[in-house]
C-alpha cells in the first residue's frame, strides 16, 4: 500500500507504520534516561548543551519499505547563539557542532542503515538498536552535556576539521582559555587560512573579536 494524497490528506502506508513502530519501540529506553521525543528525534537538554538522536528516513527507500539512518548530534547552546540560531529549542542534528552516525559508536561499526518492511524486520531492527542505544549511544550523549565535555572531546587540535576547530575556538574564547585559544586559532589559520574556506576563517576571527574583545586582544591573531 503506497501513500496517496486524497483531498489534501496523506494516507499512511504500511512502511510508514513500520518506521513509526521503530520510533515507538525506542521511546521507552530514551524516556527512562530523561530524553523526550520530538518528531523523529530523541533530545536531552542541559543548562549548557543539547544532545540529539535523529532517525532520518532515506529518500531512496524501496517500494513498500522504509530505510533510515540514525544520526547523533551534540552542541553547546552558546554555539547556537553565536551562529544566530535559537538555543531554547533542540537543534537539527546537522546543526550540531559534533555529529556522527550511531553505528560509529559500536564495537564493529558495519551497519550504515536499517530497512523495515514487515513486523519481523521491525523486531530485528529494534533488537539491534536497543543494544546500540542503551550500551553506546545514550552513555556517549550523556557525557556531552557541558561545554567542558565538548572541549574534552576536542582536546587534540590535530584530529579536528574546520567546523570543530571553529566551534572549539568559540568555547575557549568564552571561557577565557587564552593559551589553548591561541593554539586553536593558529591551527585554523595555518590549515585553513588559504583556499576555499579562507574567507570563513577571516569571518570567524572577526566574529570572535566582536564577541570576546578582551580575550582576543590578549592572544595571537
Amino acid at each position: 500500500m503506497k501513500a496517496e494524497c486524497l483531498k489534501g490528506q496523506m494516507r499512511v502506508t504500511d512502511a510508514d507504520q513500520f518506521f513509526h513502530d521503530v520510533l515507538k519501540g525506542l521511546h521507552p529506553i530514551f524516556k527512562q534516561q530523561g530524553f523526550r521525543k520530538a518528531g523523529q528525534n530523541f533530545v536531552l537538554e542541559s543548562s549548557e548543551c543539547w544532545v540529539v538522536t535523529n532517525l532520518q528516513k532515506s529518500r531512496w527507500s524501496g517500494q513498500d519499505e522504509k530505510t533510515f539512518y540514525v544520526n547523533l548530534g551534540a552542541t553547546a547552546k552558546r554555539l547556537l547563539t553565536f551562529a544566530g540560531e535559537r538555543s531554547d529549542k533542540p537543534p537539527s542534528h546537522w546543526k550540531c557542532a559534533w555529529n556522527v552516525r550511531a553505528e560509529h559508536l559500536a564495537p564493529e561499526p558495519k551497519i550504515q542503515q536499517w530497512t523495515v518492511r514487515d513486523e519481523k524486520s521491525v523486531e530485528e531492527t529494534l533488537e539491534y538498536l536497543r543494544i546500540l542505544v542503551g550500551q553506546f549511544v545514550i552513555p556517549k550523549l550523556k557525557g556531552m552535556l557541558t561545554e567542558a565535555d565538548l572541549l574534552g572531546i576536542w582536546a587534540d587540535d590535530s584530529r579536528l576539521g574546520y567546523p570543530n576547530l571553529k566551534a572549539k575556538s568559540i568555547l575557549l574564547a568564552a571561557q577565557g582559555k587564552r593559551v589553548e585559544l591561541e593554539q586553536t586559532l593558529r591551527r585554523l589559520k595555518d590549515e585553513f587560512g588559504s583556499g576555499v574556506v579562507s574567507e570563513g576563517v577571516t569571518t570567524q576571527f572577526a566574529a570572535l573579536q566582536r564577541a570576546f574583545p578582551d580575550t582576543i586582544r590578549a592572544v595571537w591573531l
